[in-house]
């Protein structure tokens, strides 16, 4: 059995590290080659989206060439930071979305979660106004929908369906984007940016969040504040509502499974050092 990692796939030299301690763990080869090469497992690092940058380009080619299995590292669920070096890293098989990805997780004990040190807040009882949570523009977990637009008509829908405040939560990446779509609606005072930093602030008297596949859907049900997911590929979308129209009733189903199982998708750097995502899908 030839098994590949795609070294190039990252362009980031810490993340290549880390793909070379997993490569002398398991016992398989690295190649950095620039396109697809045969094999039974490729492993690369990140998602891929159609742009001309050489590591989405090699990564493309991987997904459109490969027949077997493939292992995907991405950004983690849980305990999420804002840097260039996390200290976990989502691993699934075929994808790293819900729906598409198998991260042989289905129903996981609460023992990894538990060891977190997550504290689950209760779902809220009240609350001032709904957050819409906005990504990166160029985000590939969008599959390629218009985010603009997507905003523009989940503004609209809200405020025929709540009475409540609408702030919309912008995206590092998209340099203030998010806000000239906010000021097309400078004809009512209901719609406001949100200019906090860290989204536990804007999470704070939050009624409900809207997200389309944000990670920061996670965080809101950490933080007691229910989520309305327009899409299937969301995270949370197993215990959410899918309406805006139920933006008044929004499910608050339980989140223990779904959390134990979350924590399931992710590993440490020291685990995957170890290899122990490869002994867990493979």
């Amino acid at each position: 059995m030839k098994n590949l990692i795609f070294i190039n796939s990252t362009p980031k030299p810490h993340e290549q590290l880390l793909l070379n301690q997993f490569a002398d763990s398991i016992g398989v080869d690295v190649t950095h080659s620039k396109q697809y090469e045969p094999c039974d497992v490729a492993i690369i690092l990140g998602s891929w989206k159609k742009n001309a940058t050489s590591h989405h380009s090699l990564k493309n080619d991987i997904v459109d060439n490969h027949k077997g299995k493939l292992i995907v590292f991405e950004t983690p669920l849980l305990n999420r930071k804002i840097t260039q070096e996390h200290d976990s890293y989502r691993v699934g098989l075929n994808h790293y979305m819900r729906g598409l990805s198998d991260f042989k997780n289905k129903n996981s004990s609460p023992d990894r979660f538990n060891s977190m040190g997550i504290n689950v807040k209760d779902w809220r009882n009240k609350g001032d106004h709904v957050l819409v949570i906005g990504q990166n523009s160029y985000d590939a977990s969008l599959f390629g929908i218009d985010l603009e637009l997507w905003l523009i008509n989940t503004i609209k829908m809200l405020l025929k369906n709540t009475d409540r405040d609408i702030i919309v939560r912008d995206h590092p990446e998209n340099k203030l984007r998010l806000k000239e779509v906010v000021n097309k609606f400078n004809y009512t005072n209901r719609v406001s940016y949100d200019k906090n930093k860290n989204i536990k602030d804007s999470l704070h008297n939050a009624w409900c969040t809207v997200s389309y596949t944000s990670g920061s859907s996670v965080d809101s049900i950490i933080e007691g504040i229910p989520v309305i997911t327009c899409c299937e590929y969301n995270f949370i979308w197993p215990i959410s509502s899918h309406s805006l129209e139920q933006i008044e009733n929004p499910k608050c189903n339980s989140r223990e499974q779904l959390l134990y199982d979350l924590a399931y998708t992710q590993w440490s750097v020291e685990e995957i050092r170890q290899g122990k995502p490869w002994k867990h899908l493979i």
